[in-house]
């Protein structure tokens, strides 16, 4: 009897060497069962907060869009207000009985800051436009000089050349003069065109030099935005909006963006052409939420944007009160 338990055990010889294999391999599988379950619940954390993200980006961009209806409303605002100043004006110099009624009017305009109704109301004048959106741009801001970066302004205000009426009196030579002080790194740049451009930009010929700018910073001579043109952007001076952003229309936030791209507008030449009755319709399909919003303006603007008429749409939204025409 013992000789043939012993015998049992040599046949089964090679499962004991296998049985430490088969456990170490049940327990492998139990501790990336484990991790496989902890991976998968960081995902679906890591999913909802980006759901959060998303959220509050939106968020974000519905209070910039109140913000740049604000402003647009205050523009509105000051634009009445200078009217009334302006009256006030006109009839104190004809010595008229009714100064003293029109200073009241415009000092209650200027108290509450709420608009009064108009007969007619001026339209923007472009120029006067362009004027007040360039005027932003301090003279010492070199940096819209194409060639010109905040490591190169500050090497010029150090220099002595603060503005751009001083950058302009400056010959090649003395800029490369300046340039040499500071090493090899430095006589690569070409400041030959600096003083033609500050030039322009001193004496506010600003067409001019967004013209020649246009393809400077191009290899291929393609024609890019200027410099001028992207520092006021980086600034906030002026928009720029992706090709057929709803968002570019005023009174459109991402959520009425969603709205009309799910009813199938998503263009801005789509939008144009929608009437304003089916935008309605699409507003009123949404909730309760949405009977604020007026699209009454919403095609027109979207028609400046699909023609790329962007002065134009700039003028037209400076007249509009929150994208809504105030007559």
């Amino acid at each position: 009897m013992i000789q043939l338990s012993i015998f049992n055990f040599c046949d089964w010889w090679w499962f004991w060497w296998l049985l430490p294999f088969l456990l170490g391999l049940l327990l492998g599988w139990a501790l990336w069962a484990k991790w496989r379950r902890m991976y998968e619940e960081a995902q679906t954390e890591i999913g909802n907060y980006k759901a959060k993200i998303r959220g509050l980006e939106e968020d974000l961009d519905a209070c910039r869009k109140k913000g740049s209806d604000l402003s647009s409303e205050i523009a509105t605002l000051k634009g009445s207000l200078r009217e009334k100043d302006a009256e006030v004006d006109r009839l104190k110099r004809s010595g008229g009985g009714n100064a003293k009624a029109a200073t009241a009017t415009s000092s209650i305009a200027a108290s509450s800051m709420a608009p009064k109704v108009e007969e007619k109301k001026a339209a923007p004048v472009k120029s006067n436009v362009k004027a007040d959106k360039y005027a932003k741009l301090k003279s010492d801001n070199l940096q819209i000089i194409e060639g010109v970066g905040p490591k190169m302004e500050s090497v010029l205000h150090e220099n002595g050349v603060a503005t751009w009426s001083e950058l302009s009196g400056k010959s090649e030579g003395d800029l490369r003069g300046i340039l040499d002080k500071y090493g090899d790194k430095y006589r690569i740049i070409d400041p030959s065109d600096w003083p033609a451009q500050a030039k322009l930009a001193a004496n506010g010929q600003w067409d001019d030099l967004i013209a020649l700018q246009k393809g400077l910073g191009s290899q291929t001579g393609a024609e890019t935005d200027s410099k001028v043109e992207k520092i006021m952007i980086k600034l906030g001076i002026l928009k720029q909006w992706k090709e057929n952003d709803l968002k570019a229309v005023e009174g459109i936030g991402p959520k009425i963006e969603s709205l009309l791209n799910n009813a199938g507008i998503t263009t801005w030449a789509g939008l144009a052409s929608t009437s304003v009755s089916k935008l309605k319709e699409v507003l009123e399909a949404a909730g309760d939420r949405y009977k604020l919003a007026d699209p009454g303006t919403w095609p027109k603007q979207a028609d400046y944007a699909a023609k790329g008429q962007w002065d134009e749409l700039e003028e037209y939204q400076d007249f509009l009160q929150g994208g809504k025409n105030p007559g």
